[in-house]
Parts: structure tokens; C-alpha cells; sequence
């Protein structure tokens, strides 16, 4: 059997729908590959019609997320509104707190993000985190200590960065000099791809670079 699809969908800048279960904005949704909705989705029987196809809320622009070949984990890329960017982990009936929160929740009334970054031109920081992949390709090209490691992009800071998912706190810089990143992907052949909304051009990493210089294709 084909397994589900899942679809990220913005709030559509009214943010109060997020937390709410009577329409789709702002939420993760989980659907059969016909159109089905599964009867085992969280909100199946308090929703009703198409809103049973939700499957986590609280989420103001999940602009891109990622699932973990071999695991299935997903990590959710949450871009935020005044202050800070979110890795979130997909969970079924996961609440991660926008329009309430955004970034970490201290009362625990939501789940708190993996990683949370704040907005600014540091080079922790950025505005829009618009790309984010799980390096577990069929063959790898870099170094074994990046496989299964989960590299990001911001579309400000203009840089990737890489967390181990078991210690998401801690931050490694890959490469700079990433002009308005809109996605990243890992590819077959094991090397790291961006596409650059700076002259729409698709950027390669490969191997034979050292962290930090971004590789054009071809080269």
C-alpha cells in the first residue's frame, strides 16, 4: 500500500485559525494517495468534512518540512512572524502553539519546537527559515559524521546550517554566501542542492568544497 501524504498548509495571515479545528489554515494535514482521509488521523472524530484530515496544528507558515528516509521522522521548517524560526518534529495531534507562541511556549501548554532562532543579522540568526533536508542519501558524498544529521537554510541569514537530531541544540555553520535560499533537497548522487530566488538559479555542494563555499552546477 502507498503510505499517506501529508500537506503543509500557512495560516493565510489570520493567524486565529490555526488553533482552530473548523478549517485547514495553519495546520498539517494527512490524506489517503485517493483522497481519503485516514479513519486513524487525530481529529477524525472531533472534526467534521475535510477538516478530518488534520493532523497537527499551530502553525503560522510550515513553508517547508522533511521526512527522514528510513525513519520516517519529519521535521517541519516553521517560518515566524515577529521574532523567531522553528524546527518543529511532526507529531500526530501535535499542537505547536502559533498564534499564542511563537518560538518556545514555558507554560507547556503546546510542544515546543526542536530548535528556535531568533530574527536578526547575526550569523545565528536570519528572518525566514525556507529549506530543510535529512542527509541519508542511498550513497553519501560527504563525510560520514553529516549522515543522518539535518541541514536548513535561511532565506535572510543567506546560510546553512546542520543539528544532529538527537542534539538539535547545538548549531553547526556549513556554508555562507547562500543567496535567498527557497529550498534545499539532498540528490542522488549524495551532494547538497539550494534554489536561489536571487536570478533563480540551482546551486550545487558537493564534497570536493570545504563547508562554507557553494559550489555552482556543473562544477
Amino acid at each position: 500500500d502507498l503510505p499517506p501524504l501529508y500537506i503543509a498548509v500557512g495560516d493565510n495571515a489570520r493567524s486565529f485559525k490555526a488553533q482552530a479545528l473548523d478549517n485547514l489554515l495553519g495546520k498539517m494535514l494527512r490524506i489517503n494517495p485517493d483522497g481519503t482521509i485516514p479513519a486513524d488521523n487525530p481529529y477524525y472524530g472531533t472534526a467534521a468534512g475535510v477538516n478530518r484530515a488534520i493532523w497537527a496544528i499551530g502553525l503560522r507558515n510550515p513553508f517547508t518540512f522533511a521526512v527522514q528516509p528510513g525513519t520516517g521522522r519529519m521535521f517541519i521548517n516553521d517560518v515566524g512572524e515577529i521574532s523567531w524560526e522553528e524546527i518543529n518534529e511532526g507529531m500526530p495531534g501535535a499542537n505547536f502553539g502559533w498564534p499564542d507562541f511563537e518560538g518556545r511556549d514555558n507554560t507547556g501548554t503546546s510542544d515546543n519546537p526542536l530548535l528556535a532562532y531568533g530574527h536578526g543579522v547575526g550569523e545565528d540568526e536570519g528572518c525566514a527559515i525556507t529549506g530543510g533536508t535529512f542527509y541519508n542519501p542511498a550513497t553519501p558524498q560527504f563525510p560520514s559524521a553529516y549522515v543522518g544529521k539535518y541541514f536548513f537554510a535561511d532565506f535572510c541569514g543567506g546560510w546553512i546550517h546542520v543539528i544532529d537530531p538527537e542534539d538539535p541544540e547545538v548549531v553547526e555553520d556549513f556554508a555562507h554566501g547562500v543567496a535567498a535560499p527557497v529550498g534545499l533537497e539532498v540528490g542522488p548522487d549524495g551532494a547538497l542542492y539550494f534554489l536561489s530566488r536571487s536570478g533563480g538559479k540551482l546551486f550545487k555542494i558537493q564534497a570536493s568544497s570545504s563547508p562554507g563555499i557553494v559550489v555552482p552546477p556543473g562544477n
